[in-house]
């Protein structure tokens, strides 16, 4: 019997990257899409608290896809409990139009954002990145169906990652993976399980006349850090990251525990 899972991004169902992990995961798996119905991208985890979400089916070419109107995490919920009997043994979501390395990257993003709304549901839970060079992205339309085949050797990628994810036990601090993949990266690239590098991404917003608006960053790869997501995919390889939603450590809590006790009166 195949294994279900559920398929879902943030860039939209027409975006370039789904339509070929659609195609390759459905080869051994019972997909179900639900996916934005257009670009939700630095949504990270949010729900739709005070919004009526719709749920459109849509063909993508031989496949129906469930456009759903809310944000990546909305579509993982609505998945998860209503069009699936049982829980999918895996949520996958992505391809992302570009990389989601270091802590800033990782908490702003949508794909990753439907990933940690699956694992608070403890379900396992993939998302999946992909690198484009500043000096290439420019040329590439995101929307173009006909651009299907930049992503394809990413697609094959993850589709293997699945295939480890199902056929294996992970410890249980393991909540979710962020998988980030270069431009140049195949089936027989190199891996590295890494951890996020640890910088802020500067001045985000940039004020004309009286509004501010979000300015685009083209994230540089730069080979240093090492052990962390951005060198690995810097050095060409496949960047694999668990991530533990515990979101406190035993030597934070000492720490803290230590400095309350002296200093509580």
């Amino acid at each position: 019997m195949k294994k279900s899972l559920l398929l879902t991004n943030d860039d939209g169902y027409q975006s370039i990257g789904f339509y070929p992990l659609l195609r390759e995961l459905s080869i051994d798996y019972n997909v179900i899409a639900v996916v934005p119905d257009g670009q939700r991208s630095w949504m990270g985890k949010s729900i739709s608290k005070d919004k009526k979400l719709t749920i459109k089916e849509v063909v993508l070419g031989e496949f129906k896809v469930l456009a759903c109107s809310g944000t990546p995490a909305d579509c993982t919920q609505i998945g998860l409990y209503d069009f699936f009997e049982t829980k999918p043994d895996l949520v996958l979501s992505g391809i992302n139009i570009g990389t989601n390395v270091g802590h800033g990257y990782i908490l702003s993003s949508g794909t990753v954002g439907a990933a940690i709304e699956a694992a608070i549901d403890g379900v396992k839970a993939v998302s999946v990145s992909f690198y484009i060079p500043p000096s290439i992205r420019p040329g590439i339309n995101f929307f173009d169906p006909n651009n299907y085949h930049v992503y394809e050797n990413a697609a094959k990628i993850t589709r293997k990652v699945s295939k480890i994810m199902l056929e294996n036990e992970f410890d249980k601090e393991v909540d979710l993976i962020s998988v980030n993949i270069p431009y140049e990266g195949t089936e027989n690239s190199q891996f590295e399980v890494t951890k996020p590098f640890r910088e802020g991404y500067g001045k985000l917003f940039v004020k004309k006349d009286e509004v501010y608006i979000h300015q685009h960053l083209n994230q540089e790869m730069h080979n240093r850090f090492d052990g962390t997501d951005m060198k690995a995919v810097s050095e060409g390889k496949v960047s694999i990251t668990p991530i533990n939603l515990d979101l406190v450590s035993k030597n934070s809590m000492e720490s803290v525990k230590e400095i309350f006790n002296k200093n509580w009166h």
